[in-house]
């Protein structure tokens, strides 16, 4: 079915995926959505020709497996789209209606996962409400097991030139990626390789981050490293918590040093500050 398909037929996969299955007919269908038989009948006729939707052995029509799919998906997109818009304060009827237009409209499944993080990064910010300041290790026991997009700076450790952000900023892609098991969470940092011209001879070098330490209390630590990735835990951070409603940024550094190469030179350890926020 394409996303495009007429909002009613949406609505009547959702009927048959969340109905008891006694109420699994066109009469109590017709009533739920309040549309006519008719209207229902014809409908389901043409979600059988799709294969959407198939005749038990009761003569009942019921969710094909491959419907069964195509609503699973579209109740986990509907859920998503919802719980972000009432935690804009929309009204839980403007908001079900706007998340059903969000669906039928087709958006991409690259914006419900945006919208997904968007929801999260409220939830976490209203978890802390009050707080001034926090752990690494407080927030991860907020946090669902699952995976969090989250956007980062690295900071020179003394500012030079005017200029403040570390050149190992660039020696990351971004944005870094928060994993929570457990309630225990790894921050991982994908290597990424900076190319830049020699002062001295002009040529163009290329260089690469080659290892990293993080601060935990006085001491540093390496940081794990599987290929190209880098990744540390969430617990050597320090958070703290900057404004109100929904303008409150949570803010978490720590100290680290990293060092690499460029070309056949060993360029000198560098201490910086990697610092993730959440907004």
């Amino acid at each position: 079915m394409s996303e495009t398909r007429h909002c009613f037929h949406i609505r009547l996969l959702l009927y048959y995926l969340q109905a008891e299955p006694r109420k699994r007919t066109v009469t109590d269908a017709a009533h739920f959505l309040g549309k006519s038989k008719v209207a229902v009948s014809r409908a389901l006729s043409e979600l059988e020709k799709q294969g959407f939707v198939e005749r038990a052995a009761s003569r009942k029509t019921v969710l094909s497996a491959y419907g069964g799919k195509v609503a699973e998906e579209y109740r986990r997109k509907l859920g998503i789209a919802q719980t972000y818009l009432q935690s804009l304060d929309l009204p839980p009827l403007q908001a079900k209606e706007d998340a059903m237009a969000a669906i039928t409209a087709g958006f991409s499944e690259e914006y419900f996962k945006r919208m997904e993080e968007r929801q999260q990064h409220m939830q976490i910010k209203e978890n802390f409400a009050g707080r001034q300041s926090f752990s690494g290790s407080e927030l991860c026991e907020q946090l669902d097991d699952g995976s969090y997009t989250l956007p980062f700076v690295i900071y020179r450790e003394h500012i030079q030139h005017g200029n403040m952000i570390s050149m190992g900023n660039r020696g990351f892609e971004h944005p870094c990626e928060l994993i929570v098991k457990n309630h225990v969470g790894m921050l991982y940092l994908t290597i990424a390789t900076v190319r830049a011209r020699s002062a001295q001879s002009g040529a163009i070098l290329e260089g690469r981050v080659q290892g990293l330490q993080y601060q935990m209390g006085d001491s540093f630590f390496p940081a794990g490293q599987e290929g190209r990735y880098v990744y540390f835990p969430v617990s050597a951070l320090h958070f703290v918590s900057m404004g109100r409603g929904r303008e409150q940024i949570l803010h978490g550094s720590v100290c680290m040093k990293m060092h690499c190469n460029a070309g056949t030179l060993h360029m000198p350890e560098s201490t910086a500050v990697f610092t993730v926020m959440i907004c």
